[in-house]
Protein backbone atom coordinates (compact mmCIF):
# COMPACT_ATOMS: atom_id res chain seq x y z
CA UNK A 1 0.00 0.00 0.00
CA UNK A 2 1.06 3.67 -0.74
CA UNK A 3 2.26 5.94 2.15
CA UNK A 4 -0.70 7.90 1.42
CA UNK A 5 -3.10 4.76 1.65
CA UNK A 6 -1.95 3.97 5.05
CA UNK A 7 -1.68 7.36 6.15
CA UNK A 8 -5.48 8.02 5.27
CA UNK A 9 -6.86 4.58 7.07
CA UNK A 10 -5.02 6.37 10.00
CA UNK A 11 -6.51 8.99 9.84
CA UNK A 12 -10.17 7.25 9.93
CA UNK A 13 -8.89 4.81 12.74
CA UNK A 14 -9.79 7.64 15.72
CA UNK A 15 -13.07 8.80 13.99
CA UNK A 16 -14.09 4.83 13.83
CA UNK A 17 -12.57 4.14 17.22
CA UNK A 18 -15.06 7.32 18.73
CA UNK A 19 -17.63 5.31 16.88
CA UNK A 20 -17.25 2.44 19.32
CA UNK A 21 -17.26 4.74 22.23
CA UNK A 22 -20.64 5.86 21.12
CA UNK A 23 -22.28 2.53 20.80
CA UNK A 24 -20.56 1.96 24.23
CA UNK A 25 -22.18 4.85 25.33
CA UNK A 26 -25.39 3.90 24.00
CA UNK A 27 -25.95 0.37 25.47
CA UNK A 28 -26.97 -1.01 21.87
CA UNK A 29 -27.56 -4.32 21.11
CA UNK A 30 -25.34 -7.05 19.90
CA UNK A 31 -26.78 -7.20 16.04
CA UNK A 32 -25.23 -3.27 16.18
CA UNK A 33 -21.89 -4.18 17.66
CA UNK A 34 -21.68 -7.14 15.01
CA UNK A 35 -22.43 -5.05 11.47
CA UNK A 36 -20.37 -2.35 13.19
CA UNK A 37 -17.74 -4.66 13.02
CA UNK A 38 -18.41 -6.45 9.57
CA UNK A 39 -18.41 -2.44 8.22
CA UNK A 40 -15.52 -1.33 9.98
CA UNK A 41 -13.36 -4.77 8.79
CA UNK A 42 -15.10 -4.37 5.49
CA UNK A 43 -13.96 -0.75 5.30
CA UNK A 44 -9.96 -1.83 6.17
CA UNK A 45 -10.01 -4.21 3.08
CA UNK A 46 -11.55 -2.00 1.19
CA UNK A 47 -8.68 0.45 1.70
CA UNK A 48 -6.14 -1.92 1.56
CA UNK A 49 -6.70 -3.91 -2.01
CA UNK A 50 -9.58 -1.68 -3.19
CA UNK A 51 -7.79 -0.13 -5.67
CA UNK A 52 -7.47 -3.24 -7.42
CA UNK A 53 -11.50 -2.91 -8.54
CA UNK A 54 -10.35 0.92 -10.20
CA UNK A 55 -7.97 0.24 -12.69
CA UNK A 56 -8.07 1.39 -16.12
CA UNK A 57 -9.54 4.30 -17.96
CA UNK A 58 -13.19 2.97 -17.37
CA UNK A 59 -12.49 3.24 -13.10
CA UNK A 60 -13.65 6.58 -12.68
CA UNK A 61 -16.97 6.84 -14.67
CA UNK A 62 -17.42 3.39 -12.87
CA UNK A 63 -17.51 5.12 -9.81
CA UNK A 64 -19.67 8.40 -11.04
CA UNK A 65 -22.53 5.94 -12.32
CA UNK A 66 -22.08 3.43 -9.48
CA UNK A 67 -23.06 6.91 -7.35
CA UNK A 68 -25.56 7.88 -9.19
CA UNK A 69 -27.79 4.35 -9.27
CA UNK A 70 -26.62 3.85 -5.76
CA UNK A 71 -28.64 7.23 -4.81
CA UNK A 72 -31.54 6.60 -7.50
CA UNK A 73 -31.91 3.44 -5.75
CA UNK A 74 -33.49 4.16 -2.42
CA UNK A 75 -36.07 5.82 -4.66
CA UNK A 76 -37.58 2.96 -5.98
CA UNK A 77 -39.15 2.43 -2.97
CA UNK A 78 -42.64 3.17 -2.10
CA UNK A 79 -42.30 4.33 1.37
CA UNK A 80 -43.52 8.22 2.97
CA UNK A 81 -40.71 8.18 4.42
CA UNK A 82 -37.71 10.03 3.37
CA UNK A 83 -35.81 7.60 0.41
CA UNK A 84 -32.18 7.04 1.96
CA UNK A 85 -31.60 3.42 2.25
CA UNK A 86 -31.30 0.77 0.20
CA UNK A 87 -32.03 -2.88 0.98
CA UNK A 88 -29.72 -5.55 1.13
CA UNK A 89 -31.13 -8.32 2.57
CA UNK A 90 -32.18 -7.35 6.21
CA UNK A 91 -29.43 -5.00 6.54
CA UNK A 92 -29.98 -1.10 5.10
CA UNK A 93 -27.12 0.67 3.65
CA UNK A 94 -27.47 4.24 3.78
CA UNK A 95 -25.95 5.10 0.11
CA UNK A 96 -25.29 8.71 -0.48
CA UNK A 97 -22.38 9.04 2.74
CA UNK A 98 -20.74 5.39 0.91
CA UNK A 99 -20.83 6.55 -2.42
CA UNK A 100 -20.03 10.51 -2.10
CA UNK A 101 -16.39 10.67 -0.72
CA UNK A 102 -15.26 8.58 -4.16
CA UNK A 103 -17.29 10.59 -6.69
CA UNK A 104 -15.61 13.86 -5.04
CA UNK A 105 -12.68 12.47 -5.42
CA UNK A 106 -13.06 11.41 -9.00
CA UNK A 107 -14.36 14.70 -9.54
CA UNK A 108 -11.52 16.82 -8.23
CA UNK A 109 -9.52 14.95 -10.82
CA UNK A 110 -11.74 15.30 -13.80
CA UNK A 111 -12.47 19.03 -12.93
CA UNK A 112 -8.84 19.84 -13.61
CA UNK A 113 -8.76 18.04 -16.97
CA UNK A 114 -11.45 20.42 -18.59
CA UNK A 115 -13.06 19.80 -22.06
CA UNK A 116 -15.47 16.39 -21.31
CA UNK A 117 -14.08 15.76 -18.15
CA UNK A 118 -15.74 18.67 -16.99
CA UNK A 119 -18.40 18.35 -18.59
CA UNK A 120 -18.70 14.74 -16.78
CA UNK A 121 -18.39 16.49 -14.01
CA UNK A 122 -20.31 19.32 -14.28
CA UNK A 123 -23.48 17.00 -15.20
CA UNK A 124 -23.31 14.36 -12.85
CA UNK A 125 -22.79 16.69 -10.11
CA UNK A 126 -25.99 18.43 -10.92
CA UNK A 127 -27.83 15.13 -11.67
CA UNK A 128 -26.72 14.07 -8.51
CA UNK A 129 -27.92 16.58 -6.49
CA UNK A 130 -31.57 16.46 -7.84
CA UNK A 131 -31.34 12.84 -6.59
CA UNK A 132 -30.60 13.90 -3.23
CA UNK A 133 -33.17 16.68 -3.23
CA UNK A 134 -35.67 14.11 -3.97
CA UNK A 135 -34.87 12.00 -0.98
CA UNK A 136 -35.05 14.51 0.18
CA UNK A 137 -31.51 14.23 1.59
CA UNK A 138 -30.48 17.91 3.27
CA UNK A 139 -27.52 17.87 4.77
CA UNK A 140 -25.95 15.57 2.22
CA UNK A 141 -26.92 18.33 -0.69
CA UNK A 142 -25.69 20.58 1.43
CA UNK A 143 -22.12 18.44 1.90
CA UNK A 144 -21.88 18.03 -1.94
CA UNK A 145 -23.13 21.86 -2.53
CA UNK A 146 -19.59 22.18 -0.41
CA UNK A 147 -17.30 19.64 -1.92
CA UNK A 148 -18.50 20.48 -5.33
CA UNK A 149 -17.55 23.90 -4.73
CA UNK A 150 -13.86 22.95 -4.01
CA UNK A 151 -13.53 20.78 -7.12
CA UNK A 152 -14.21 23.72 -9.28
CA UNK A 153 -12.42 25.91 -7.58
CA UNK A 154 -9.53 24.09 -7.95
CA UNK A 155 -9.45 23.86 -11.17
CA UNK A 156 -9.22 25.98 -14.03
CA UNK A 157 -12.88 25.72 -15.29
CA UNK A 158 -14.74 29.34 -16.67
CA UNK A 159 -15.94 31.22 -13.91
CA UNK A 160 -19.59 31.53 -15.72
CA UNK A 161 -19.58 27.49 -16.11
CA UNK A 162 -18.73 26.80 -12.22
CA UNK A 163 -21.13 29.98 -10.93
CA UNK A 164 -24.17 28.26 -13.26
CA UNK A 165 -23.18 24.96 -11.97
CA UNK A 166 -23.03 25.60 -8.29
CA UNK A 167 -26.39 27.82 -8.63
CA UNK A 168 -28.05 24.71 -9.24
CA UNK A 169 -27.02 22.69 -6.99
CA UNK A 170 -27.26 25.28 -4.42
CA UNK A 171 -31.16 25.61 -5.77
CA UNK A 172 -31.64 21.81 -5.66
CA UNK A 173 -29.94 21.75 -1.68
CA UNK A 174 -32.60 24.80 -0.87
CA UNK A 175 -35.59 22.61 -2.22
CA UNK A 176 -34.20 19.23 0.00
CA UNK A 177 -34.26 21.65 2.57
CA UNK A 178 -38.03 22.98 1.95
CA UNK A 179 -39.17 19.43 2.27
CA UNK A 180 -40.73 17.59 6.01
CA UNK A 181 -38.08 15.67 7.22
CA UNK A 182 -40.51 13.06 9.40
CA UNK A 183 -37.33 10.95 10.66
CA UNK A 184 -36.46 11.59 14.53
CA UNK A 185 -32.70 11.52 15.12
CA UNK A 186 -31.36 8.18 16.77
CA UNK A 187 -28.45 9.11 19.66
CA UNK A 188 -25.91 6.54 18.47
CA UNK A 189 -26.88 7.57 14.78
CA UNK A 190 -27.58 11.24 14.33
CA UNK A 191 -27.28 12.01 18.04
CA UNK A 192 -24.00 11.37 18.74
CA UNK A 193 -22.33 14.74 20.12
CA UNK A 194 -25.37 15.05 22.37
CA UNK A 195 -25.12 11.64 23.41
CA UNK A 196 -21.58 12.16 24.33
CA UNK A 197 -21.55 15.89 25.99
CA UNK A 198 -25.07 13.94 27.61
CA UNK A 199 -22.55 11.38 29.49
CA UNK A 200 -19.94 13.75 30.45
CA UNK A 201 -17.24 16.74 29.15
CA UNK A 202 -14.50 15.04 28.87
CA UNK A 203 -16.90 12.15 26.37
CA UNK A 204 -18.12 15.08 24.33
CA UNK A 205 -14.76 16.65 24.07
CA UNK A 206 -13.04 13.37 23.04
CA UNK A 207 -15.70 12.39 20.22
CA UNK A 208 -15.67 16.13 19.21
CA UNK A 209 -12.14 16.24 18.71
CA UNK A 210 -12.05 12.96 16.73
CA UNK A 211 -14.07 14.88 14.31
CA UNK A 212 -11.94 17.91 14.06
CA UNK A 213 -8.76 15.58 13.81
CA UNK A 214 -10.56 13.90 10.84
CA UNK A 215 -11.12 16.82 9.13
CA UNK A 216 -7.61 18.01 9.40
CA UNK A 217 -6.29 14.87 8.83
CA UNK A 218 -7.72 14.89 5.70
CA UNK A 219 -6.64 18.66 5.30
CA UNK A 220 -2.88 17.95 5.94
CA UNK A 221 -2.89 15.66 3.60
CA UNK A 222 -4.12 17.27 1.14
CA UNK A 223 -1.31 19.72 1.65
CA UNK A 224 1.32 17.51 0.52
CA UNK A 225 0.08 16.84 -3.23
CA UNK A 226 -3.00 14.84 -2.64
CA UNK A 227 -5.39 18.50 -3.19
CA UNK A 228 -8.56 16.10 -4.23
CA UNK A 229 -8.87 15.06 -0.56
CA UNK A 230 -9.81 19.04 -0.19
CA UNK A 231 -13.03 18.44 -1.27
CA UNK A 232 -13.63 15.22 0.68
CA UNK A 233 -12.83 17.33 4.22
CA UNK A 234 -15.16 19.80 3.03
CA UNK A 235 -17.89 17.49 2.24
CA UNK A 236 -17.14 15.27 5.90
CA UNK A 237 -16.82 19.12 7.84
CA UNK A 238 -20.60 19.94 6.55
CA UNK A 239 -22.04 16.45 7.90
CA UNK A 240 -20.43 17.15 11.15
CA UNK A 241 -21.88 20.29 11.62
CA UNK A 242 -24.98 19.85 10.21
CA UNK A 243 -24.47 16.30 12.85
CA UNK A 244 -24.36 18.85 15.82
CA UNK A 245 -27.84 19.83 14.97
CA UNK A 246 -29.12 15.78 14.80
CA UNK A 247 -29.95 16.38 11.13
CA UNK A 248 -27.55 13.75 9.80
CA UNK A 249 -25.23 10.95 10.89
CA UNK A 250 -21.28 12.28 11.94
CA UNK A 251 -18.99 10.23 9.20
CA UNK A 252 -17.11 7.32 10.86
CA UNK A 253 -18.77 8.40 14.93
CA UNK A 254 -21.40 6.78 15.54
CA UNK A 255 -23.35 3.92 14.19
CA UNK A 256 -23.73 3.10 10.39
CA UNK A 257 -22.08 0.92 7.71
CA UNK A 258 -22.34 3.07 4.80
CA UNK A 259 -19.76 5.92 5.44
CA UNK A 260 -17.53 3.83 7.19
CA UNK A 261 -17.60 1.14 3.47
CA UNK A 262 -17.49 4.86 2.27
CA UNK A 263 -14.83 5.85 3.80
CA UNK A 264 -12.58 2.80 2.52
CA UNK A 265 -14.15 2.88 -0.90
CA UNK A 266 -12.45 6.77 -0.53
CA UNK A 267 -9.28 5.39 0.33
CA UNK A 268 -9.10 2.72 -2.65
CA UNK A 269 -10.07 5.93 -4.88
CA UNK A 270 -7.69 8.32 -4.00
CA UNK A 271 -4.76 4.91 -4.89
CA UNK A 272 -6.07 5.64 -8.24
CA UNK A 273 -6.13 9.42 -7.99
CA UNK A 274 -2.72 9.36 -7.03
CA UNK A 275 -1.87 7.49 -10.13
CA UNK A 276 -3.59 9.60 -12.48
CA UNK A 277 -2.37 12.86 -11.08
CA UNK A 278 1.58 11.30 -11.15
CA UNK A 279 0.90 10.34 -15.17
CA UNK A 280 -0.99 13.89 -15.77
CA UNK A 281 2.25 15.63 -14.00
CA UNK A 282 4.70 13.46 -16.43
CA UNK A 283 3.30 14.15 -19.18
CA UNK A 284 2.97 17.89 -18.96
CA UNK A 285 6.76 17.79 -17.51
Amino acid sequence: MRPSGTVLLLIGAQAIAASFAILALGAVGKRVWLIQLLAAGLALLLGFVGNRLFRGARAPIAIIVLTLAGVAAPLLHHSPEPHRWASFGPLNLYMAPMLIPSFLVVCSVFARKLGRHLAIVIAATIGLSVLLAVQPDGPQALALLVGSAVCLAQSRAHLLKSAVTIAIVASATVWAFSQPDLLEPVPHVEGVFALAFGHSAFAGIAVLASAVALVAGLCVTASKGHSWLYAVAAYYAVLFTCSVKGLTPAPLIGYGAGPLLGFGLMVAVSRWAETEVLAHSSGRA
